[in-house]
């Protein structure tokens, strides 16, 4: 009995463990699921706040960076500002009877550039542009109608034949003008005596545009190729006497180094006072890396350094040279459009009465030819290499639309031109004469100069003697500087716009109708009726007289 009621409570005891032990298990399985959702909640918050700090660590840095930028541009212009100050303490400071005898470059950019900063002038900009896209619409909707194109890009490639040939000949030109480096060097080295120096020197300036003049009357087609490789020659010419005649002026001793010129002995400049440039002569592959960079430079006036700005931006890079070509297309249409037709039939009935109605309808276009070469020669084509050599000084033009009279016109057009002829022309005339010669006298010489270097560039270029320009810049030009007393006055302003689209509309008129005159002239029938002068008789005389 005892062993029964043992047996029993033992069962009762293992019944009522089985579901405590089940419970414990459930139990068990539930706390192990609730830790993974911890763990997984865990880690999700883990990653969540990761990605927070790395958000607020790249915000944080882009913060910083653009903070860097702004402080960086601060501090650049701070830097600028400070240098100019101190170059312009440097030449004007009177306590310190400092004076310099040529340019001093510092920072300063274009006028041009400053005024296109407010929202007025960025407006005239983009009614030019506006202007531009209707011309360029309304010029392919008429070549569409009329001669099924588009582009009309046959008269474009006419005006710019045998790209790869004008390639060649300014490489050529290039290597040329490398070995004026190569002789100024070795005359220092060796001590050549300065008459051998200048001698052989002339004769490679001489023979050097004797060459570009033939290779691009002999070779060169197109009004466009032909005007790029002129203009070039004549850039080059100027960059190696601007480099040669610094450096044996102011890089060896000779007795016109230290020639104080009346003009500044009158602002107190003496031979212990004068600030002059800073040039030497090194070795060669030093001086070889220094005209690199001047020649590549828009300035000729010639230094071993310049100040540089601190950076560059390549976007006013792209748009200025964008800027240079979107000109050269706009001059494009502008002929297309106003020009060719007026001189085509010009040429077919020249008359005095036709002749005037011509130069009427020429006028706005001429002038607007003359504002696009400003713009995008002088301004756009200048600033982008200034900006990609961080080029300090980008003072190539002043307002000369402002001019009342032309002799401001002149200083104020074309900034880097009239440079080189004030201090290598104009000043060193007065120097070599040792002051003997007139004032009157070195500006004839000056204009003459400017005014021969402007017609070589256009006779070979447009492949014919024919030098309207030579007479307006030197005749009307000259005679209205030595009156420029008489037209001080700002109303004068306008006198002196109607004289620039008059003359301007004159050349462009009397260039175009001659070039068309020699297309319907041949040259056999001027030849028998003049002879040797055929090549000094306009054809455009022919076509009024008949002679």
């Amino acid at each position: 009995m005892r062993k029964k009621q043992q047996l029993k409570k033992a069962a009762k005891e293992n019944d009522s463990s089985q579901p405590t032990t089940a419970i414990a298990s459930q139990k068990k399985f539930v706390n192990k699921d609730l830790e993974n959702d911890l763990l997984e909640y865990k880690s999700k918050m883990i990653n969540h706040i990761e990605n927070r700090i790395l958000h607020s660590q790249k915000k944080l840095e882009d913060s910083i960076r653009e903070e860097m930028e702004h402080f960086e541009q601060q501090i650049s212009k701070t830097i600028n500002e400070l240098r100019d100050d101190r170059f312009d303490q440097k030449v004007c400071s009177v306590q310190h009877q400092e004076r310099q005898m040529e340019k001093v470059f510092r920072y300063k950019p274009s006028l041009l550039s400053e005024m296109l900063k407010q929202s007025d002038y960025k407006t005239l900009y983009h009614m030019m542009m506006a202007s531009m896209f209707i011309l360029m619409g309304n010029l392919w909707i008429q070549d569409y109608l009329e001669r099924g194109i588009i582009f009309d890009m046959d008269t474009f490639f006419w005006c710019f034949q045998t790209p790869l040939l004008v390639a060649e000949i300014l490489f050529a030109l290039v290597l040329s003008s490398y070995l004026t480096v190569y002789w100024v060097t070795y005359c220092y080295s060796n001590k050549i005596k300065p008459f051998t120096a200048i001698l052989v020197f002339s004769l490679h300036q001489i023979i050097s545009i004797l060459a570009a003049c033939y290779m691009t009357t002999a070779w060169v087609n197109g009004f466009g190729s032909r005007m790029i490789v002129m203009c070039e020659a004549v850039r080059m010419m100027m960059k190696t006497y601007s480099y040669a005649r610094n450096k044996m002026l102011y890089g060896t001793e000779n007795k016109y180094k230290y020639f104080i010129l009346q003009s500044f002995e009158r602002k107190g400049i003496t031979k212990q006072n004068a600030l002059l440039p800073d040039i030497n002569i090194q070795s060669l592959s030093q001086e070889l890396k220094r005209y690199t960079y001047f020649f590549l430079a828009p300035t000729l006036l010639y230094r071993d350094y310049y100040v540089k700005a601190p950076n560059y931006s390549k976007k006013k890079v792209v748009i200025e040279f964008a800027n240079f070509f979107l000109c050269i297309y706009y001059g494009f249409i502008l002929f297309r459009s106003f020009c060719k037709e007026p001189i085509l039939q010009l040429r077919e009935n020249l008359t005095l009465m036709n002749f005037i109605v011509t130069l009427y309808k020429l006028m706005m276009p001429s002038t607007f030819s003359l504002v696009l070469v400003f713009f995008g020669l002088l301004h756009s084509w200048f600033n982008g290499w200034a900006e990609l050599l961080r080029f300090p000084d980008r003072t190539f033009y002043h307002d000369w639309w402002t001019a009342s009279e032309f002799g401001q016109y002149y200083r104020k057009w074309n900034v880097i031109v009239h440079e080189f002829l004030y201090y290598y022309v104009y000043l060193d005339s007065e120097k070599l004469s040792q002051g003997k010669r007139s004032r009157l006298f070195r500006q004839l010489i000056t204009f003459g100069c400017s005014a021969v270097i402007h017609e070589i560039i256009l006779t070979f270029a447009l492949g014919f003697f024919y030098p309207i320009c030579f007479i307006l810049f030197t005749g009307p030009g000259i005679l209205f500087i030595q009156a420029k007393e008489v037209f001080k006055s700002g109303w004068f302003n306008i006198l002196f716009w109607v004289l620039m689209y008059i003359g301007t509309s004159v050349m462009i008129t009397l260039y175009l109708t001659e070039y068309y005159a020699r297309i319907l002239i041949s040259d056999h029938l001027i030849e028998q009726r003049w002879g040797i002068i055929q090549y000094l008789i306009p054809r455009t005389f022919y076509l009024i007289t008949g002679i």
